[in-house]
């Protein structure tokens, strides 16, 4: 089980960092890193391979439904250089706060309240409509 978790925060640190430095050239796992990990024989790589692209999944069905103005408040605008810890930190925060008032939400997915969380920490800035 601890290894489970050790997969799991790992994994959560790659995807984060994936997020957090869009800005950069060079992706923070490329497809050779990803066809390594998944040909890996021990179990914390299998298990890190089909948590990765498990996480994946979700990120672009999260991204839909944002896209698609299903979350509520929008997007987030997550700010360049907001380190793993920071967006760790502000989902434990509310994971925490949320669960305890309301408990039947232990049964939501997992991405889509974090989108929600990062949407609430992080909203884009609203522009003014134009009047044309």
């Amino acid at each position: 089980m601890r290894s489970t978790a050790v997969v799991l925060f790992t994994v959560s640190g790659i995807l984060t960092t994936a997020t957090v430095r869009a800005a950069e050239p060079e992706p923070a796992m490329t497809a050779g890193d990803l066809q390594a990990l998944c040909t890996g024989e021990d179990h914390v790589s299998k298990n890190a391979c089909r948590i990765y692209i498990l996480g994946v999944t979700q990120g672009i069905a999260v991204g839909m439904h944002m896209a698609g103005g299903q979350v509520a408040g929008g997007a987030p605008c997550v700010p360049p250089g907001t380190s793993a810890e920071a967006l760790e930190e502000t989902v434990k925060s509310k994971l925490g706060q949320d669960l305890a008032k309301r408990p039947g939400d232990r049964n939501l997915e997992a991405s889509g309240f974090i989108g929600s969380v990062l949407a609430a920490a992080y909203p884009c800035a609203k522009h003014p409509q134009s009047n044309g």
